[in-house]
């Protein structure tokens, strides 16, 4: 609804602009910031063509890992419904701003510009999204609870055989994922799934698929978690089930 709202607003508002699509870019700044929580964060939005409408055609996004991204703030200022009264927005044709006051956890994620431009004389309406600014949230370290998950008997008795590795409740954000099948490297048939967020805190998951003659071979698996600069790796053994 917020959307159908914005576009038909852009429609009735925005002026025409004597540039091209192609001419327009949007510049964020910084690519990427790091706060504590309580901290006042600002992030910038520069146009190369002001977004010349009664009030600026622009919108700031917020993306969380393994989420669509959401919308915050439109016509600059306006927060959408849910939008925590932290967020704020400011600024004027082609210098935008978004504020945080009193930074939490949460607010952790890929925060995007977008903005409005048309050109009423050809019917034409299109929008153009910053690079992002990459928000983290410093805070104390939690390891990655690690659970590493051997294929069932029926996957066994079969043509293949799957491995789970299961990271959770972790923070900061960046756990890597490596396999290994007695020392060697794996790479082949290996799926790493997008870190997700819950209150500050991160999980994903990787699964090695491997062949029922690769399994058959193999004694020692290892999932290799690499978080925070430290390594941590869990295996298993297949005697251990004889």
């Amino acid at each position: 609804m917020t959307f159908i709202i914005i576009f038909i607003w852009t429609l009735s508002y925005c002026f025409t602009l004597q540039v091209s699509r192609a001419q327009i870019t949007v510049t964020q700044t910084p690519s990427v910031k790091t706060a504590t929580p309580g901290e006042n964060v600002e992030m910038n939005c520069n146009l190369s063509s002001p977004a010349y409408c009664t009030t600026p055609c622009v919108a700031w996004y917020l993306q969380k890992p393994g989420a669509a991204a959401k919308l915050l703030i439109y016509w600059t200022k306006s927060r959408t419904s849910g939008t925590p009264s932290r967020f704020s927005g400011s600024g004027s044709h082609s210098d935008i701003t978004l504020t945080i006051s009193g930074v939490q956890t949460e607010d952790a994620g890929h925060y995007y510009c977008q903005s409005f431009h048309c050109r009423i004389n050809y019917n034409a309406l299109w929008w153009t999204f910053g690079g992002g600014t990459k928000l983290m949230i410093a805070g104390p370290t939690v390891k990655p609870s690690v659970s590493l998950l051997p294929p069932s008997s029926l996957q066994i008795s079969g043509d293949s055989a799957t491995l789970l590795c299961l990271l959770s409740s972790y923070s900061p954000q960046g756990a890597q994922v490596s396999w290994t099948l007695d020392g060697s490297e794996v790479i082949e048939g290996v799926q790493t799934s997008a870190e997700s967020e819950r209150d500050g805190r991160y999980s994903r998951s990787s699964v090695l698929s491997l062949s029922k003659a690769r399994w058959e071979a193999g004694e020692r698996f290892v999932c290799r978690v690499t978080h925070d600069g430290a390594a941590r790796e869990t295996s298993f053994f297949k005697s251990s089930e004889c």
